[in-house]
Parts: C-alpha cells; sequence; structure tokens
C-alpha cells in the first residue's frame, strides 16, 4: 500500500504512553533543576569525553555540559512530532483491517525510544557532571549503563518489529 493509499486513523494516545511521557517530562524537569544547580560549583573546564573505562581523555568548557540535555531536548520534540504520523511509516503487509493496530504498535514504539534516548543524553549529562568532581567513583564503569542503555534501546525495537509480524 502505497503512502498516500494509507488511512489517516485518529488514534487517541494509550495510557502507557500518557504515563511515559508525563514520567520522562518529569525525570527531564528534574534533572534540568539538579543540573542548575550543580552549574554554579562546576570548574571552567569539564571531561567532555571518556574512554572505554569511563576515564576522561577530553576536556572543554563548562557550558559543553549542557549539549546532552539540548540533544535529549531537540530528540524528544523530534520523535513527538514524529509520533503524529504513523501512516507514514514503514510497514510490512499493511492493509486496511490491520493499520489501526499497526499505527498503534508503531507509535508506542517511538515513544518508548523517545524515552529512552532522553534519559541516556541525561545520563551523559550526569557523567560529565560526576566527573568533574573529586568523586571519581561516579563514572567508574560510565560505559556499562550506557551499553546497558543502547542493549535495551535496540531490544525495544527488536520486540516492536516482532509484535508488528504478530498484527498482520
Amino acid at each position: 500500500m502505497e503512502i498516500k493509499d494509507r488511512p489517516k486513523i485518529a488514534i487517541k494516545k494509550t495510557k502507557l504512553e500518557i504515563a511515559i511521557d508525563v514520567t520522562t517530562i518529569i525525570l527531564f524537569v528534574i534533572f534540568t533543576v539538579y543540573f542548575t544547580q550543580q552549574w554554579r560549583t562546576l570548574p571552567n573546564e569539564l571531561p567532555i569525553h571518556f574512554n572505554m573505562k569511563g576515564e576522561p581523555d577530553g576536556w572543554g568548557g563548562k557550558w559543553v555540559a549542557w549539549i546532552p540535555l539540548i540533544i535529549g531536548l531537540i530528540l524528544w520534540i523530534g520523535l513527538s512530532k514524529l509520533e503524529k504520523y504513523p501512516h507514514t511509516y514503514n510497514y510490512l503487509n499493511l492493509n486496511l483491517e490491520n493499520a489501526e493496530r499497526q499505527y498503534k504498535n508503531a507509535r508506542i514504539m517511538i515513544n518508548i525510544m523517545k524515552a529512552e534516548i532522553t534519559i541516556l543524553f541525561m545520563y551523559i549529562s550526569w557523567m560529565i557532571i560526576g566527573s568533574s568532581s573529586e568523586k571519581e567513583s561516579a563514572i567508574n564503569n560510565g560505559w556499562i549503563p550506557i551499553l546497558i542503555f543502547i542493549i535495551v534501546l535496540f531490544g525495544s525495537i527488536a520486540f516492536f518489529i516482532h509484535r508488528s509480524f504478530k498484527l498482520k
């Protein structure tokens, strides 16, 4: 079915999607407040890149610590816009009978990805803040949580793709 021929169905957000959005927004606001409070105590030069052991190996001005938060916010907004157009996504075996189920499944996938990505960028900012203090333990094994986030993100995508095959 061509994209132009696909039905444009108005589907209300599920309670799960609303809960994920609200939770992500609350976490983002709480972290941004925390980050702003920490901003005053940060040194002018912060570690901005880390090796595989979680040790800083690149430095930059403290304003650079805002970049992961800004990227996370931009991606959250962009993916929120994308959620509104499920008829434009790629599907296998889409037809009029399964369109609503497929759209809802794809939209929930985008919603969950949006939350996971936003949390990942908050964690990266937290790593930068934590590594700037004397508490080196804040980033020991810093790549393990990032690796877990990536596994969870791709696991979520795989789950929803598998689910889309079942929704034929």
